[in-house]
């Protein structure tokens, strides 16, 4: 696949990377805010709206900082290793959320978004160290 098309790819996949980051985020403050959680003591609560929010805005920040070094990458080749660092981290969270998400279909679709990336961001970096 050729570089121009695995970065359309990516900015694509980073893009939807991105969306599902502020889904997530809204996500965690619907029961919040309809005092769905009630059941939760304060402590465990605060802590799965720590972790709830940490998980969406990794997402969001991945999905950004992706679509920024993808615009520069063919530019700075040297870009391509941080990008691919960011796949990975991709990678790891898309399998982690089916792992302790399992019955919850954004999990799949976190692993399947996550994986696509992935792939991408290895694929760039094997095209721009090979130029």
């Amino acid at each position: 696949m050729k570089t121009n098309k695995l970065i359309s790819l990516g900015k694509i996949f980073a893009i939807a990377i991105l969306i599902l980051g502020i889904i997530h985020d809204i996500a965690t403050f619907t029961p919040l805010i309809k005092g769905g959680l009630a059941c939760l003591t304060p402590g465990d609560l605060n802590a799965m709206i720590y972790m709830s929010l940490i998980c969406g805005t990794s997402l969001i920040l991945a999905g950004l900082v992706l679509i920024l070094l993808l615009k520069k990458v063919e530019q700075f080749v040297f870009l391509s290793s941080t990008i691919l660092l960011i796949g990975v981290f991709l990678a790891l969270s898309g399998i982690l959320s089916v792992v302790y998400m399992f019955d919850n279909p954004f999990a799949w679709l976190a692993l399947l978004l996550n994986l696509i990336m992935f792939g991408i961001t290895i694929g760039l970096k094997m095209k721009l160290d090979n130029k």
